[in-house]
């Protein structure tokens, strides 16, 4: 079988909160492409686990960040750069804000929402893009919630929907520097978040946790829920040199469950 050169061999590629699920996945692939990678994550424990892993596929290098403090996006930025002696690829992934709706959430959960999905991600994107060259990707991973808002998730429902503006934003200012800006709007995949929205439902709807898996899999086309490798193989082509008159979209790596057609 020939193998398809991606053109990541040698790329200079950041990765936040990677010590687990799609960012973990998203770094372990662009490894085994021959990538030089930088992971973070705001739990050291877990984020050296995960390097520990990774160190036996790849280059790769870490950095503690939590994602809610702007200096330490901006911190992760510059050394991450300094490390890898450039930035070719930025991948932008994120944990989760808690379940919950309008009627119980906080104003401090709300805060602490915007810092995580939304401030964090600008930060990132701006300080990624003033280092970069042309042939520069920005990769953002954010949620089908952008274009299916699901119950008793509204943190997420409304303030990842602002991301979309972001990368809009961003792929027009920088695309006369040559960076491509896209991002994914992953679905039910397997991970720690989903787990806890798992837990979640089962207690307020008094269900047992595999009749709730039933429910997620019976709206999704496919009828299984995905795989984080899957959200990162679609990552990988966008930083890749199939990709190059790929600027501003959004791909749903969901197995069809979005229902809007645009």
């Amino acid at each position: 079988m020939v193998k398809i050169d991606l053109g990541i061999r040698g790329k200079k590629v950041i990765v936040t909160a990677a010590s687990k699920g799609i960012g973990y996945a998203t770094a372990k692939r662009f490894l085994e492409e021959g990538a030089k990678v930088v992971i973070s994550s705001h739990n050291e424990n877990n984020l050296k686990k995960a390097y520990e892993k990774l160190k036996e596929i790849g280059e790769v290098y870490y950095i503690v960040a939590d994602l809610t403090k702007p200096s330490d996006v901006e911190n992760l930025i510059k050394k991450g750069y300094e490390i890898l002696g450039g930035l070719d690829v930025l991948v932008y992934v994120t944990g989760s804000p808690k379940p919950g709706n309008l009627l119980e959430l906080s104003n401090e959960d709300w805060i602490e929402a915007f810092y995580l999905l939304l401030m964090s991600a600008v930060v990132a994107v701006r300080e990624a893009a003033k280092l970069m060259k042309s042939g520069g990707r920005i990769i953002l991973s954010t949620s089908m919630t952008l274009k299916e808002p699901l119950p008793n998730l509204d943190l997420s429902n409304v303030v990842r929907l602002s991301l979309a503006g972001l990368i809009k934003s961003a792929a027009r200012e920088f695309g006369e520097k040559g960076i491509l800006v896209n991002g994914v709007m992953p679905g039910w995949t397997l991970t720690d978040r989903l787990e806890q929205i798992i837990k979640d439902r089962a207690k307020r709807e008094n269900k047992k946790e595999e009749e709730v898996i039933e429910e997620i899999v019976k709206d999704v086309p496919l009828k299984r829920i995905g795989k984080p490798e899957e959200v990162a193989n679609v990552i990988l082509f966008l930083a890749s040199n199939l990709s190059t008159y790929v600027n501003g979209i959004l791909i749903p790596v969901d197995g069809g469950l979005i229902k809007a057609t645009l």
